[in-house]
């Protein structure tokens, strides 16, 4: 069977994943290595938070870091499993923002609406709606 190159589609989105897997990553680290700053700034602000979540969400982003990193890395290596994951979470945050766009006209929501659609759609047609994408999917 011969070796199906990758479109630059599919390596730019697993890129962008990848490259949110490494901030996901920092936040988890800075916010280990600056809890007791960030308890002191988020009180600054009238936030009532403790030490309890400022752990929770360094182990949120560091779970959704690993996460990101296998979805990822199962993009760039062709999974089909995946590849359905992507396009699924892509829809469903589309539909968020439809619903949001449509609740709140007059806001910002609209603005990052209109972002998020432009995004999904470009997501959905570069891992199903693209020729060689369906190629590469197919035999990779």
């Amino acid at each position: 069977m011969s070796q199906v190159r990758r479109p630059g589609v599919v390596t730019f989105i697993g890129a962008i994943i990848l490259i949110q897997a490494f901030l996901s990553a920092v936040v988890a680290v800075v916010t280990l290595a600056f809890k007791d700053r960030v308890t002191d700034f988020l009180a600054g602000q009238g936030s009532t938070t403790s030490d309890a979540s400022i752990m929770g969400t360094a182990i949120g982003a560091a779970v959704a870091a690993l996460f990101l990193f296998i979805v990822g890395s199962g993009i760039l290596r062709g999974s089909r499993g995946w590849r359905l994951f992507v396009v699924l979470v892509q829809a469903a945050n589309m539909g968020y923002a439809l619903y949001l766009m449509i609740t709140h006209p007059h806001s910002a929501f609209m603005t990052s609406g209109l972002v998020t659609l432009l995004i999904g759609v470009f997501v959905i047609w570069a891992l199903y709606g693209h020729k060689e994408s369906e190629e590469y999917f197919e035999r990779a």
